[in-house]
């Protein structure tokens, strides 16, 4: 049995949680489209008004990874509210580190944040997953996730900074107008 803790982040994690965010963006072939940044975090997520949560796995004091690492894996989620149930939990990402996968740290992130959904009143937790990763699928289902856009036909519709820009101008030319 592996040693780990589960804790909410601390503003001492940001380096750590950003390069564990570098790592799962590598993972997805997607490193170039990371544009966050550790002060983003800082103020989106310890700020008067945090926009999310993060809980880290940490191996215990003394112990690191073979690259000098503590903080093995994370889990960002934030607060939404569904129009027919109330408050929903959204998963953002969950990652361990592949050295340490299959040793139960996902399922305790996943555990953890369920307490954090219970504490906010939500009614669901809903998790993000790339369609082709498969063995994250896996593990979803195995905790018992029903996967919304195959069952209920759910799709996840995206609309990005610049066409939210243009919106909001045609919105501001309206008002004007």
């Amino acid at each position: 049995m592996m040693n780990y803790i589960i804790r909410p982040w601390a503003i001492r994690d940001l380096k750590e949680v950003m390069r564990l965010i570098r790592e799962a963006a590598a993972f997805h072939k997607a490193l170039d489209e990371v544009t966050t940044t550790p002060k983003n975090f800082q103020e989106d997520g310890f700020g008067k008004e945090p926009t999310f949560g993060c809980l880290v796995a940490e191996l215990p004091p003394g112990e690191k990874t073979k690259g000098g690492h503590t903080i093995i894996g994370y889990q960002f989620h934030y607060l939404s509210y569904c129009t027919w149930d109330g408050p929903v939990l959204f998963g953002e990402d969950l990652y361990v580190m592949p050295d340490y996968r299959g040793k139960g740290i996902g399922t305790s992130l996943v555990n953890k944040v369920c307490q954090v959904a219970l504490e906010k009143g939500c009614s669901q937790f809903r998790l993000f997953s790339a369609q082709w990763n498969q063995p994250a699928m896996d593990f979803y289902t195995k905790l018992g996730a029903v996967n919304v856009t195959m069952n209920e036909h759910w799709l996840v519709n995206n609309i990005t900074k610049q066409n939210i820009r243009k919106l909001a101008e045609q919105a501001r030319q309206l008002r004007s107008g």
